[in-house]
């Protein structure tokens, strides 16, 4: 049987894209702070100018407060722990390295217990991808197929974002431009603070050199993920 190699997209029920721009854009949007930017109901703790730990609204007041009376709760003497000993019934907060402001025993396991969220309730984007294969059309005992029902598609998925209406575009490696995209809906994770989607995109997983990458915009914050590169233009039989 003769075989000849031809370009093959995907034919999908979504909406294409001209490129109105070669690349998204900087991520500027309202509520974008950069990569430590909270998911929705998270903000920065604030112990120190740079701690962007995200936290809830009343532990970030409780931070500031316990900020204001760190003098107030240090040993005005000193003691066996230098000039930053706590007065009894105080413990340094740990809330980063070299942080002696003097808080309660449960104040500074809550420090603990955030540090250990961090990653988990910033706006990070995380995208991956899996794939999927169309299953065959069979009315009783006869079935039909397409050449092409079971070549692989890209599943891809995406956690670390807000919840709501989620942008999501293929794009062209070597220029940028849109070549699909779609309006998906990102429902509440449930395992991780946030929102995750799974979209089946029709797109073919040509399994060859990379030409061409995933974004995910963000449906709050505007943030855009890091591109995330597969192989979708498929010279199939």
């Amino acid at each position: 049987m003769s075989r000849r190699r031809i370009f093959v997209f995907p034919a999908l029920s979504v909406v294409l894209l001209l490129a109105s721009a070669l690349f998204p854009p900087a991520a500027q949007a309202v509520g974008d702070y950069g990569p430590d930017t909270c998911l929705d109901g998270w903000v920065w703790r604030g112990a120190s100018p740079s701690d962007h730990v995200c936290v809830t609204g009343a532990t970030r007041s409780q931070t500031a407060t316990d900020n204001a009376l760190a003098a107030s709760r240090r040993a005005p003497n000193g003691g066996p722990y230098g000039p930053d000993t706590c007065l009894q019934g105080y413990v340094w907060r740990e809330a980063f390295t070299g942080d002696h402001v003097c808080v309660t025993g449960a104040t500074r396991s809550q420090a603990w217990a955030d540090n250990a969220q961090a990653s988990a309730r910033r706006d990070s984007v995380n995208v991956w991808h899996g794939t999927y294969s169309v299953p065959h059309s069979c009315t009783g005992d006869i079935c039909t197929a397409t050449s092409t029902d079971d070549i692989p598609r890209f599943r891809l998925n995406a956690d670390h974002l807000n919840t709501g209406w989620v942008t999501v575009q293929l794009r062209r490696a070597s220029t940028g431009v849109v070549i699909l995209s779609w309006t998906t809906y990102a429902g509440l994770a449930g395992y991780t603070p946030g929102g995750r989607l799974t979209l089946d995109t029709g797109v073919f997983d040509c399994g060859g050199a990379v030409d061409s990458y995933f974004l995910v915009r963000d449906p709050s914050s505007g943030r855009w993920s890091a591109p995330h590169y597969v192989s979708s233009i498929c010279m199939v039989l």
